[in-house]
């Protein structure tokens, strides 16, 4: 890329990609599409269509980018983007079947922390954790993932995903309940 050097952090790269070179925009997307196609996937159904949520996702990042004001990191404002993109996506699909009658839906005690419980001896690998929560079934790994890992409260999830807050909280709690079971067979957890 010959001119790369000056282009060593994200205010010269952002600057670049809104002057329209192409090599920075090239730049920008080969430092975080690995890590954006891990979120998208969080959310996806499977590779494929985390990858195609991707792509969206930086379409906008690329046609919003004279937005950002570098007020946050430009990650965090780039995954945010590719979490509504993915959700978006996940939504329009309409694969899974998401949430009981809200009528059902009693009030669930919050166990917002610590729901499951680690030996200290037991060393235990995120990429574990993740590629259980990735069998989820979809409803409850999408609420499971915008509360726990994105940090949503049950009212911007219910906002969202067109749900009750009550909704958002039995399918997290079913979430937690299913990923401790999953966690146990395979031995991850005691």
């Amino acid at each position: 890329m010959g001119k790369q050097g000056h282009l060593s952090d994200d205010r010269e790269v952002v600057k670049a990609c809104l002057d329209g070179d192409q090599r920075a925009q090239r730049l920008l997307f080969e430092r975080y599409s690995g890590r954006m196609l891990g979120i998208c996937y969080r959310y996806c159904c499977n590779r494929e269509d985390a990858s195609d949520a991707m792509q969206q996702g930086f379409i906008k990042v690329f046609r919003l980018l004279h937005k950002f004001n570098f007020k946050s990191r430009l990650e965090t404002w780039m995954t945010r983007i590719m979490i509504n993109t993915a959700i978006d996506q996940f939504k329009k699909g309409l694969k899974f079947e998401l949430y009981e009658d809200a009528q059902k839906v009693s009030s669930l005690g919050q166990e917002d922390h610590d729901f499951i419980e680690f030996d200290e001896e037991t060393e235990v690998k995120e990429s574990d954790i993740l590629e259980v929560i990735a069998e989820l079934p979809d409803g409850y790994r999408v609420v499971f993932n915008l509360y726990a890992i994105d940090g949503a409260s049950h009212r911007e999830i219910a906002a969202h995903l067109g749900i009750s807050e009550g909704t958002s909280k039995s399918q997290l709690a079913r979430a937690r309940k299913l990923l401790q079971k999953l966690l146990k067979e395979r031995g991850i957890i005691g």
